[in-house]
């Protein structure tokens, strides 16, 4: 915010000029990007996180098409390429460029979008993103250990499933509903293979492990607020480790 000095006018009120506040000037000519602006600013209810995660992994689904696959090839963690560590968290965004798994990412992004704005609202920004990144690690770090490639939103998406029956554990009508919602998703993966099960078991437990430490270390006065990120920072680096020493074996 800016404050002006307040002069005392000589001359006559009626030569005086009306002039705009800066606000008003900004606000009313802002559109589109003002938009964005209000729902990027600190405060702001609108889950960009969790529609980010989804559009990103399209954008580079459909930029693979293009590019022969490059996306995935730069992004997706197998166990010959586990030592660069990044490709861990990068992993969820990216598919193979085949139209099969055009309804894994339509099935995932339906699901997220429906559960995840309101995990990102109870967390907040900062934490909802601690927890898709530990998500995407232990997820991937699971396909690893079990030697295979790891890549897609599954992990992330049973993060927030997990994190979302950790919030309604205490409401049965709530709790029944996120059991029910889970288990489906798990049919509709064994139906398709069961290739990704150490990625969704992963994802599941991080997510509701990470709300879990979120909400225990809240209600204790004398906690320190770094306790949780501490926690779960180290079950990931663990979890990566571990499959970096396995793939190397």
């Amino acid at each position: 915010m800016t404050w002006r000095g307040a002069g005392e006018a000589r001359r006559p009120a009626a030569k005086a000029r009306p002039v705009r506040s800066r606000p008003e000037r900004a606000s009313s000519g802002s559109g589109w990007q003002g938009a964005i602006g209000q729902m990027l600013r600190p405060g702001s209810e609108a889950p960009v996180l969790s529609w980010g995660i989804v559009g990103l992994t399209v954008v580079l689904w459909l930029g693979g098409l293009f590019t022969g696959g490059l996306p995935f090839l730069f992004l997706a963690v197998t166990p010959s390429l586990s030592l660069q560590v990044w490709r861990f968290f990068t992993a969820p965004v990216v598919y193979p460029n085949d139209f099969f798994y055009l309804i894994a990412i339509l099935l995932s992004g339906v699901f997220i979008l429906l559960t995840a704005p309101a995990v990102e609202k109870n967390l907040g920004r900062g934490r909802f993103l601690v927890l898709a990144l530990a998500a995407a690690g232990v997820g991937s770090a699971a396909m690893v250990l079990s030697g295979n490639a790891a890549f897609g939103l599954s992990g992330v998406l049973f993060g927030m499933f997990g994190s979302y029956l950790i919030f309604v554990w205490a409401y049965p009508p709530a709790r029944a509903q996120a059991l029910i919602i889970i288990g489906i998703n798990l049919l509709i993966n064994i139906a398709f293979g069961g290739f990704t099960l150490p990625q969704i078991i992963g994802g599941l437990i991080a997510g509701a492990g990470a709300t879990y430490l979120f909400q225990r270390y809240d209600d204790r006065a004398s906690s320190k607020a770094r306790t949780p990120y501490l926690i779960i920072a180290a079950v990931v680096v663990g979890l990566i480790v571990l499959a970096i020493v396995r793939s190397a074996l």
